[in-house]
């Protein structure tokens, strides 16, 4: 079948799918009654990871005014591009999640409004299969407005930075991900240096002699032979992707991102000295974990009320915010925090990347903001 052909059939299939989906999670937002309510104190069904659901809107298609729509990619990594271009990139969540097609909403998500794809592994389900699913969705799906092959997608971990040890038991978990196809991985609870330098230097590249790189690794990397499935995801082939393969921006060359979470208060005592690792590309502060940390269940009304005041504006919480975005300046490494469409809000895009961050979580919305400010020239 014909590149066409192929992929008429498949946005026809996924017209009817998406449909369908739509028409069942309507059923289940109203408890699956005729009457088309849904029954007292029924709650309603979760929104999965990035709050996207079937039948949603993926993208709006609204370009900033000073956008080429000539534009032609140099890289394999989305993130990295926009980044080396001084530009913030936009992410959320990758909608996967139960009773989701994996693969079906890889093909859905290949015209996202995002940058990059979170694929929460946190929390959500562990399912290395399924992951590989919705990359070869976003493949077959793809290409982007931008041109790339698919946008750029992190693995949020449930592998921790808990000690060395701990790292280095979980490296083949890393690898996993990795083999999957995806650009990179954002380790929570980044407590230990040992750790992230484990992470970093072992589970996330190979043993190839690199002497071209700016600051040279301690450990050798150990990453092994038959990454096929990879290489296929990104489009080269096998030696290309090994050549690929490493940690930007320690190697300027490498199309793997790297990023740390430091969010709780056993990762403050050592933020400074992870940021600073070789290989790291961004990382956040970590308010809701950190919030934990700091006022517990005090926080935390039974009610499901929230407290009167903004969490992020107590004078811990400030302090955290400035030391790790002071640190990510210091070490030219990415700063995440949320964004909002809220000119009143704190997370107002245009106050976030004034204040730094180039890395951004919200919606389209605050993301259209964003990318009309700050000049973007990649479409969206």
């Amino acid at each position: 079948m014909g590149e066409i052909n192929r992929r008429e059939v498949l946005g026809a299939g996924m017209a009817l799918g998406m449909g369908l989906a739509a028409t069942g999670a309507l059923a289940q937002d109203e408890g699956g009654v005729a009457s088309g309510r849904r029954p007292a104190g029924a709650p309603a069904p979760p929104a999965f990871a990035g709050g996207l659901r079937m039948g949603q809107s993926v993208n709006q298609h609204v370009q900033p005014s000073s956008v080429d729509m000539n534009y032609k990619p140099r890289r394999i990594n989305k993130a990295i591009e926009l980044w080396e271009d001084g530009q913030a990139i936009y992410y959320n969540g990758s909608g996967m999640g139960p009773g989701v097609d994996a693969y079906a909403q890889g093909i859905r998500m290949s015209q996202t409004w995002m940058d990059a794809i979170n694929v929460e592994m946190e929390h959500g389900c562990v399912d290395f299969m399924q992951l590989r699913e919705f990359m070869r969705g976003l493949v077959d799906g793809g290409p982007t407005r931008s041109g790339h092959r698919t946008p750029a997608v992190f693995v949020e971990t449930a592998v921790i930075g808990l000690d060395a040890a701990y790292m280095r038991a979980n490296t083949w978990v890393i690898e996993q991900f990795l083999d999957a196809g995806v650009h990179g991985i954002h380790m929570c609870h980044a407590r230990d240096t040992e750790a992230i330098k484990v992470a970093t230097q072992m589970a996330m590249r190979y043993p190839f002699p690199r002497p071209e790189l700016k600051t040279q690794y301690e450990m050798r990397g150990l990453r092994g032979s038959s990454a096929s499935y990879a290489a296929q995801i990104w489009g080269v082939n096998g030696n290309l992707y090994n050549h690929l393969a490493d940690l930007w921006p320690n190697n300027p060359k490498g199309e793997l991102i790297f990023g740390v979470k430091i969010e709780d208060t056993f990762c403050d005592e050592s933020y400074e000295k992870t940021i600073a690792l070789p290989g790291i590309s961004m990382a956040e502060w970590g308010p809701g974990d950190h919030s934990f940390w700091y006022y517990g269940l005090d926080i935390m009304n039974p009610d499901g009320s929230r407290p009167q005041d903004d969490l992020t504006k107590r004078p811990e919480m400030v302090k955290v915010r400035t030391g790790v975005l002071n640190a990510c300046k210091k070490n030219k490494v990415s700063f995440l925090n949320a964004s909002s469409a809220d000119p009143n809000s704190t997370a107002y895009s245009i106050t976030q990347i004034k204040d730094g961050a180039l890395v951004l979580e919200g919606n389209e919305e605050s993301a259209i903001i964003g990318r009309e400010y700050s000049k973007r020239k990649m479409p969206v």
